[in-house]
């Protein structure tokens, strides 16, 4: 897919719901609600849509096993890694109330680095305790874990086929049934406990899966088409996700529809061609998702006083500069050690 198109500016936004969402939150209040989930989630469903899509035509360029998991961890370790250093050492040992040779030899301290592995950690010692939300550092971690199990998932489908290419087709009828499959697993499995596996509570797989997995059916499929059919054809599709979900009563199939409506609306917004000068060169949206809820929290528990609007601008100003120092310093260095396609020289 060539770059003038729109997705960083729709993952850009995604992260900015998140934060705008999340801070209502941290301040004790409800947060903003659309079609029956916060507007967090809207942009956590957003990303997951658009990362099956992108992830998968990336996949079809090169349906390398190694070099696909490789690629995924250069996306997401480098800054991962220079967040969770800044929130143990750095924003961790500010706002805690132990003394520095305390916190640092704490337990939560070294287990805080477990979210290295994406086992969630949120607590470090002594921190926000009495925040809104208290000690929680950075509540925004639990979704990196199902993010690779999304990837893993398709791991396990390109390892299925990597001594028979042929078998790769496959894939056009494998996704939509396993789409089918998360949507009822969805639908029937509702515990009321959590289900916690490596930190991560499980209750929530098989709808982000779910998203991840519409998007990947759209980059399977929707490339078939001629472009003129291909718009036309989202747009009926779209028209007649809208009216079932107008038409359904019950709550569990209406946000099984939006399952499907999220990432069909971000891939047909994410497709649109842009001109050279509105091209986002620069993607620091996962900056912004992993920076915000943490500087959220430091900002509300040292500026209470100025309120929740004059909070939430002086959050977002700083977490946009620090993800551009994390895109600048970490992520895009990383992204230039990414490998290529192999190319074999002919004889």
């Amino acid at each position: 897919m060539t770059q003038d198109n729109a997705f960083s500016h729709l993952r850009l936004f995604a992260a900015a719901l998140v934060l705008y969402s999340h801070h209502f939150a941290l301040w004790g209040q409800p947060e903003p609600m659309a079609f029956g989930l916060t507007l967090g989630l809207l942009g956590v469903a957003v990303f997951f849509g658009i990362s099956g899509y992108l992830v998968t035509l990336s996949l079809a360029h090169d349906p390398d096993p190694l070099r696909f998991l490789s690629r995924r961890l250069l996306r997401i370790m480098p800054g991962l890694a220079l967040n969770t250093v800044f929130c143990a050492v750095l924003l961790g040992a500010w706002l805690s109330t132990l003394p520095l040779t305390d916190y640092f030899t704490h337990p939560e301290f070294g287990a805080y680095f477990w979210n290295l592995a994406f086992s969630p950690r949120y607590t470090l010692p002594g921190v926000l305790a009495d925040a809104p939300m208290p000690q929680v550092v950075n509540g925004s971690l639990w979704t990196l874990p199902l993010e690779m199990l999304a990837y893993l998932m398709l791991m396990v489908l390109l390892l299925a086929c990597a001594h028979r290419p042929a078998l790769l087709r496959w894939l056009d009828w494998v996704l939509p049934c396993l789409l089918a499959a998360m949507l009822v697993l969805a639908l029937v499995w509702q515990p009321a406990q959590p289900h916690i596996v490596w930190g991560s509570d499980l209750r929530h797989a098989p709808r982000f899966m779910a998203l991840f997995l519409a998007g990947a059916c759209l980059a399977r499929w929707q490339p078939r088409l001629p472009s003129q059919a291909s718009w036309l054809g989202l747009l009926v599709l779209m028209l007649v996700l809208v009216l079932l979900y107008a038409a359904v009563p019950l709550p569990e199939l209406r946000l099984g529809l939006l399952s499907l409506m999220l990432p069909l609306a971000s891939v047909m917004v994410g497709r649109l061609r842009l001109p050279p000068a509105r091209v986002l060169r620069h993607d620091v949206s996962y900056g912004v998702y992993l920076y915000a809820f943490p500087v959220q929290q430091a900002v509300i528990s040292v500026a209470s006083p100025l309120g929740l609007w004059p909070t939430m601008l002086l959050a977002a100003a700083i977490t946009v500069g620090l993800a551009c120092l994390s895109w600048w310093v970490v992520e895009r260095p990383a992204l230039r050690l990414k490998p290529g396609r192999r190319v074999t020289a002919a004889r």
